[in-house]
């Protein structure tokens, strides 16, 4: 059975003019709605025509006590393979927008872009193309916490400065090799917990435990490695295929026990503690 998360594509509705009436019973004429997934999620196919190793699969592998019904990327959804049922589906429900990731492996199995697998970009290609037919807007999210598991036991992955034009090549390459198919690009998503739980608590891949040291060094790199992408497109990219180029972001809600101010107080050291470390400016 395949499983999608009905999405609110909130980010496509900040083009919505400002003066438009508000109606609280109807979302605005610009209001997408989508579906998503990620590639580790669905995919399966975890080592088929080249793709190399994420930490997702190494970890799943050597350490399935942590994942609570023993579940591996190994075949997941089977959509390497039944891309074209998913798509399917989500033409059938009325939807014209789909979210959805590359797999960094899969079209360079080692991490760097002297590795290109051919097999995997045609993938893409073609998935791209299927969704072009159903008129299914596509939104690519380049990151989805799957770090080529080279990168990771060469150089300790998002906590080595290096990832930082490592996977600002990565991201160039995939401007260049789907940018006319793609327009809505999200480089990392959900940065806290790549950082927090992969290299903070360990309770995600890679698994490393380091609360208040190394997850910090993974967010200083991850925040650079995004704004990196995002000027490699703005400069290079945007005046042909005018696409946009974000990051998702997630957080926790927090809220006052009690009236108190005290209470009040703390719900927002709270809140700004979770996530303004990513947003701040």
């Amino acid at each position: 059975m395949k499983l999608f998360t009905l999405t609110l594509l909130i980010a496509l509705c900040l083009s919505a003019n400002a003066k438009d009436p508000i109606n609280n019973r109807r979302f605005p004429k610009t209001f997408k709605v989508g579906v998503a997934n990620a590639a580790p999620q669905i995919e399966g196919a975890w080592n088929t025509d080249g793709k190399g190793e994420t930490i997702w699969d190494h970890f799943a592998h050597t350490q399935p006590e942590k994942i609570i019904d023993r579940s591996t990327p190994d075949v997941a959804c089977n959509s390497y393979y039944q891309y074209k049922e998913d798509i399917a589906m989500v033409k059938e429900m009325g939807l014209d927008h789909y979210r959805l990731s590359i797999a960094w492996s899969r079209i360079l199995p080692t991490g760097y872009v002297d590795s290109l697998n051919q097999l995997g970009v045609q993938y893409y290609k073609d998935v791209f193309q299927e969704l072009k037919k159903n008129n299914i807007e596509p939104l690519v999210t380049l990151y989805h916490w799957d770090l080529p598991q080279p990168l990771q036991e060469q150089m300790n992955g998002w906590i080595n400065e290096t990832i930082v034009d490592i996977f600002a090549d990565y991201c160039k390459l995939c401007f260049e090799l789907f940018g006319d198919d793609v327009k809505w690009w999200i480089t990392i998503n959900e940065p806290k917990q790549v950082c927090q739980a992969g290299y903070g608590s360990g309770v995600l891949a890679p698994g490393i435990v380091s609360n208040g040291i190394l997850d910090y060094v993974c967010t200083k790199n991850v925040l650079l490695a995004h704004a990196k992408a995002w000027h490699i497109y703005d400069e290079q990219f945007r005046a042909k295929n005018k696409g946009q180029v974000a990051m998702v972001i997630d957080s926790t809600w927090y809220e006052p026990g009690s009236d108190s101010q005290e209470d009040k107080d703390a719900a927002e050291r709270a809140q700004q503690f979770d996530v303004s470390i990513i947003i701040y400016k």
